[in-house]
């Protein structure tokens, strides 16, 4: 069926819209919406706990030999290692593109091989994969007014965590923050002494007690029988009624010493203001709707709080906002466009019906884009949003396009049906040709290395999605609705005034024309001048985002205990409380499952929420830390969203790692002090890794053999007086329980002090004759990469000249080598890659243009009014402060799409006309075509962009640098659009029709 027919037939063209718009309705309901796309992040966590280990012991015996075994891992990228006392953390970058399921298993069965060679008591390290969405998607703090600890916590996991992951929306609840039970075995130490036990005795009299014998099947008869054997210790009360024979004498343990169940000595916290809380990170369903999610547990936590009056629950950093911010954005541009164009084209057309028909065009494109959406698998998220916010301005274009278009025919005198067909028909192959222009320029992002091309993936199908729908909806949708508004209207033809406006266009299109050497050396000179801005510009991933919360990192870097830990995070919680609408902290270690950092019993992090974004005094907070607590280190920045928790845009603009060209240890503060001393001469102050202080107790063997012990018996000893002794576990049956050996509760020395050892003849030794004691200070983290250990400094920005002047200071003056990275790295690898990006989008738009125009020379008519714009994106960020950015790069990219089509419609109309007329008569008369188009199109944009740049708030942040990018590169464009394509043009063909490009037109 021909487009003649399809306008004749209105009613079959809105039914078919009808069901397609009910469909869409109905995917709009059941769509996935996410934060992001589901992607897997190209990463993998080896988590190691070795309690016993120090930092360093840790790192050579442990951590050296897993992190060369695991350089054997397919795809590779890079692999980098955090060691602390007790733990360790590897870090394992891979190519993107590659199998994470795939670099999962390998992993895991490269550690296999390896624990054979590793210390016997090493537990199996924990391998982690997470992808976009394990991110959490908000957090939930329990805050209770009253409650045991150890009922809080059982609490929790069974009945809250549980009635959580029972929304179908949620797929998993991490927690952190709850007490953990344990019992403690404090022997009486006169009759423990007298009869000659010790911690050995102990252990040996719960393992022999503490047996799972299994069952036996029984045959009797016809029928059979499942008979279970218990004599696994359950409860304190079966540890109490422990008999055992010692010397001949049968004893109760129950009498010998003293079994409490209670908490765990706690080694972390979770604090909500300054009460102690328990958190869930909760993490959503990858095909679910996240706004389901929301007024679900919305619902849920309505019916927690009344349920559980003594509980208090309070929800905090919602990534959802994000989400919101994206939507709320595509409404404004919504909104925003459609008021601008329904505004211009009254005032060009004094026409109640093209304002109307754009006014249902645009939302009917958007809608149906969803329809496109589930088609191709795509969920609403983000960065589909985003693409559908760039995509509605464009949306706007084409329907001008057409509509002035037919307006044009009907003052032509055809028909309401001819003027449809032909307004339609001569405009749809440069429409479909500036939006596969457009969708060119897009598409090459999906090959950006790393998760940002995975990322972008989605824009580039959204905004190819919502231009297709926009397409069809102009060709075959508009022509239609026009001609039933049109039918029975009479239509006048252009009045003299209406001549005026062309006429005076006409003129200033003739004075370039005439001096178009002098203007050609202009236009030249717009397109030197874009180096200035362009070396001024600073480059980043992302542009800097106000942020209504505040995360600061602590380490007190002294061996602090979790009790002056929390305190000391209660007074600051306490002191900035005035400021703030609410605070949360994480203190010492947590137990999240997911979580792929570690954090130490003397760090903490506090997070401030605050009601106006920036209104937070971090220098005072800075400054009464650094005052009341010299040694401590820290970090104060923007709480991270889910775009820094991704591409890690929080890292450090320029690292340096130092290594010693001696010893694979890391290099000692001593090494690295020359080093520091040369950045403070240039006025940077690096922040020095942490040390901590340490008591080294070394046993002393020759005394140790001349009393007949043994170094067993001396650890064992320490271990049970540093109650730090698991004896064995108790099977509750709903968890495993440990058993510990509880010591005295005195001073450290005093203990030491007070210990005795017993040998074979069963005399009491005192403790610290057989061991030494001195305090030590060590890095408190070691970090490693594929070269081997090496020491970081963190430095504020991004210097070549400094970077090589750093590097001859240490090769001439210190026995250290250096290599640089850091985030200026990354966000100079990520515009040098969209730069060529741009070029291969560049050459699509070549091959496109060509095909359209059947011409080599003419795409280059077009495509070179797209530097041209760039001067005025680059000049207008540089004016405003902007970077160059992935937003501001992606708005040169619309605003070139923009430009674009205009110069394509103008090339193509000049084609037209050139059949008929003149040279210079077909450049007038294609400027007089397109004059209202262009003018309408470029005005639209840059008005529903302006009030971004008079707005506040995360929205009309993350989109301001897109803003510039597009009115400074319109601004420019539209000119070379009505004047640049006319002079080329004219120059390239002048030699054919000389005559007739060096007179005049008359009109």
């Amino acid at each position: 069926m021909n487009l003649t027919n399809l306008i004749q037939r209105p009613i079959a063209v809105l039914t078919i819209l009808c069901g397609l718009l009910a469909l869409s309705l109905i995917v709009l309901r059941v769509i996935p919406v996410s934060l992001l796309p589901e992607a897997n992040i190209p990463q993998l966590t080896v988590q190691i706990s070795y309690p016993s280990a120090t930092a360093l012991e840790l790192e050579q015996n442990v951590v050296q030999p897993i992190r060369n075994q695991l350089l054997q891992v397919n795809r590779l990228r890079d692999i980098r290692s955090q060691s602390q006392n007790g733990r360790a953390t590897l870090y394992l970058d891979f190519d993107y593109g590659s199998s994470i399921n795939l670099a999962f298993i390998e992993t895991n069965e490269k550690l296999d091989q390896l624990m054979s060679l590793l210390p016997r008591d090493l537990e199996r390290p924990r391998v982690l994969k997470a992808g976009v969405t394990d991110i959490p998607v908000f957090y939930l703090h329990v805050v209770p007014q009253r409650a045991d600890p150890l009922e809080l916590a059982e609490f929790a996991r069974a009945i809250l965590k549980r009635r959580m992951e029972q929304l179908p929306e949620i797929a998993f609840v991490d927690l952190s923050g709850f007490a953990q039970a344990e019992i403690r075995i404090q022997p009486e130490p006169g009759r423990w002494q007298s009869l000659g036990l010790n911690a050995d005795d102990l252990r040996r009299i719960l393992q022999e007690n503490n047996l799972d014998l299994g069952s036996v099947l029984v045959q009797d008869g016809q029928y059979q029988y499942n008979i279970r054997f218990q004599s696994a210790l359950r409860s304190v009360a079966d540890l109490e009624n422990i008999y055992f024979q010692h010397r001949g004498q049968v004893l109760r343990l129950g009498d010998l010493a003293r079994i409490e169940p209670g908490p765990q000595a706690r080694q972390g916290a979770v604090l909500h203001h300054t009460n102690r809380a328990i958190v869930f990170a909760v993490h959503k369903q990858a095909d679910a709707q996240l706004f389901a999610l929301k007024k679900n547990f919305g619902s849920l936590l309505t019916s927690f709080r009344s349920d559980y009056p003594d509980l208090n629950f309070y929800v905090s950093n919602d990534q959802s906002e994000l989400l919101a911010v994206s939507i709320d954005n595509l409404r404004t541009s919504l909104l925003y466009g459609a008021c601008f164009a329904i505004l211009i084209m009254f005032f060009f057309f004094r026409d109640w019906r093209a304002p109307v028909l754009i006014g249902l065009a645009v939302p009917l494109a958007l809608l149906l884009s969803v329809l496109g959406f589930y088609l191709l698998g795509l969920s609403i998220n983000i960065i589909s949003l985003s693409g559908l916010i760039l995509g509605v301005g464009l949306m706007i274009d084409n329907s001008i396009i057409v509509i002035e278009n037919i307006r044009q025919y009907r003052a032509m005198g055809h028909s309401p049906t001819e003027a449809g067909v032909q307004g339609a028909r001569e405009v749809i192959r440069p429409l479909i040709s500036s939006a596969l222009t457009t969708c060119s320029v897009f598409v090459p992002l999906v090959f950006l290395s790393g998760l940002a091309g995975a990322l972008f993936y989605d824009q580039a199908l959204s905004i190819s999605i919502a231009l297709g729908m926009a397409l069809l909806l102009a060709y075959f949708l508009l022509p239609t609705l026009w001609r039933l508004l049109d039918r029975g209207h009479p239509y006048e033809k252009k009045t003299q005034a209406e001549h005026g406006r062309p006429d005076f266009f006409t003129r200033s299109v003739d004075f370039v024309l005439d001096r178009r050497w002098l203007f050609l050396l202009f236009f030249l000179g717009i397109l030197g001048s874009m180096y200035f801005p362009l070396r001024q510009l600073q480059q980043e991933t992302f542009p800097p985002l106000s942020r209504k919360a505040l995360q600061v990192d602590i380490d007190w870097n002294s061996s602090l205990s979790f009790a002056e830990n929390e305190k000391r995070v209660q007074s600051l919680i306490t002191e900035f409380e005035p400021y703030t609408t609410t605070a949360t902290a994480q203190i010492g270690s947590q137990q999240f499952l997911l979580a792929t950092e570690t954090q130490s019993s003397n760090e903490a992090q506090i997070i401030y929420f605050f009601a106006e974004a920036n209104r937070f005094p971090d220098t005072a907070l800075r400054q009464k830390i650094q005052q009341n607590y010299p040694e401590a280190s820290l970090r104060i920045a923007p709480l991270e969203n889910v775009f820094d928790q991704v591409f890690g845009a929080t890292a450090a603009p320029l690292s340096v790692q130092l290594q010693s060209n001696r010893n694979q240890e890391p290099p000692s503060p001593e090494q690295l002090q020359p080093v520091v001393d040369f950045l403070n001469q240039r006025e940077i102050f690096p922040a020095l890794p942490p040390l901590e202080e340490q008591l080294a107790i070394s046993i002393n063997r020759q005394q140790v053999l001349r009393y007949g012990l043994s170094q067993q018996q001396v650890v064992t000893a320490l271990q049970g007086l540093f109650s730090d002794y698991q004896l064995e576990q108790l099977n509750t049956g709903n968890a495993l329980v440990p058993i510990m050996l509880s010591g005295p509760q005195v001073g450290l020395y005093q203990r030491l002090n007070e210990a005795t050892l017993r040998n074979a003849e069963g005399q009491a030794l005192p403790l610290r004759q057989f061991i030494q004691t001195r305090p030590v200070q060590s890095y408190k983290t070691i970090e490693a990469g594929v070269s081997g250990v090496a020491i970081r400094l963190d430095l504020p920005r991004y210097d070549p000249v400094l970077m090589e002047d750093l590097r001859a200071f240490i090769r001439a003056e210190t026995e250290l080598s250096v290599t640089f990275n850091g985030q200026a790295f990354e966000d100079r690898r990520t515009v040098r890659e969209l730069s060529i990006i741009l070029g291969i989008a560049l050459l699509l738009l070549y091959l496109i243009l060509a095909a359209q125009f059947e011409s080599l020379v003419q795409p280059f008519i077009v495509m070179l009014t797209v530097p041209i714009s760039l001067m005025g994106t680059l000049f207008l960020l540089w004016w405003s402060r902007q970077s160059i950015n992935l937003v501001s790069i992606i708005g040169m990219i619309v605003m070139s799409g923009i430009v674009v089509n205009d110069a394509i419609l103008k090339v193509d109309m000049m084609n037209r006309l050139r059949q008929s007329q003149d040279l210079r008569g077909a450049i007038h008369g294609a400027g007089q075509r397109r004059l209202k188009s262009i003018l309408m199109t470029s005005l639209t944009t840059i008005l529903a962009l302006l009030p971004i740049l008079f707005t506040t708030g995360l929205g009309a942040e993350l989109q301001r640098p897109l803003a510039f990018a597009v009115i400074g590169g319109l601004t420019v464009g539209t000119l070379s659009s009505l004047y640049f394509i006319p002079l080329i043009y004219g120059l390239i063909y002048s030699d054919k029709h000389k005559s007739t490009l060096d007179s005049p037109t008359k009109f």
